[in-house]
């Protein structure tokens, strides 16, 4: 019976796995595209002497931030999950009872809170959100050298 249960978790445990490491690089897929708009923005900009399309250029930023953001949190949620079952898994190779997760195995996720927002902003997930303040304060250099 146990071994049923952790064939269960192992597969659950991959499908975890596999969601968020597709969250992930769509992520970054997100930021790859986000950046190359802002770039081509800023570019057509700075060429064509016109500071009212770096204002475009800071809605691009902060609604590739927004989306970036949206795919990260989903990533963290299926981690999360993972962790769970890595938790169950450890409990059968320890030769404890296997124990499910509380809320069961489903690829389910809460919907992300705003609290769940502001926690990407914290200090030491610095590497998530540092590029999209680099490139805030460009576009406000820019903007003021124009004005």
């Amino acid at each position: 019976m146990n071994e049923d249960k952790i064939n269960v978790l192992i597969k659950a445990w991959e499908t975890y796995q596999n969601l968020a490491k597709g969250f992930g690089e769509n992520a970054w897929k997100i930021r790859a595209i986000g950046i190359g708009f802002w770039s081509a923005i800023m570019g057509y900009g700075y060429k064509n002497d016109d500071s009212k399309v770096y204002l475009f250029s800071l809605i691009i930023v902060v609604l590739f931030l927004f989306l970036e953001t949206g795919m990260k949190q989903l990533q963290y949620k299926y981690i999360n999950k993972s962790i769970n079952i890595e938790k169950s898994i450890n409990d059968f190779l320890l030769g404890d009872n296997v124990k499910f997760p509380t809320n069961g195995i489903s690829t389910n996720i809460a919907t992300p809170s705003i609290i769940d927002f502001l926690n990407m902003f914290r200090l030491k997930r610095w590497m998530f959100w540092l590029p999209y303040l680099v490139l805030l304060i460009v576009t406000f250099l820019f903007i003021n050298q124009n004005l």
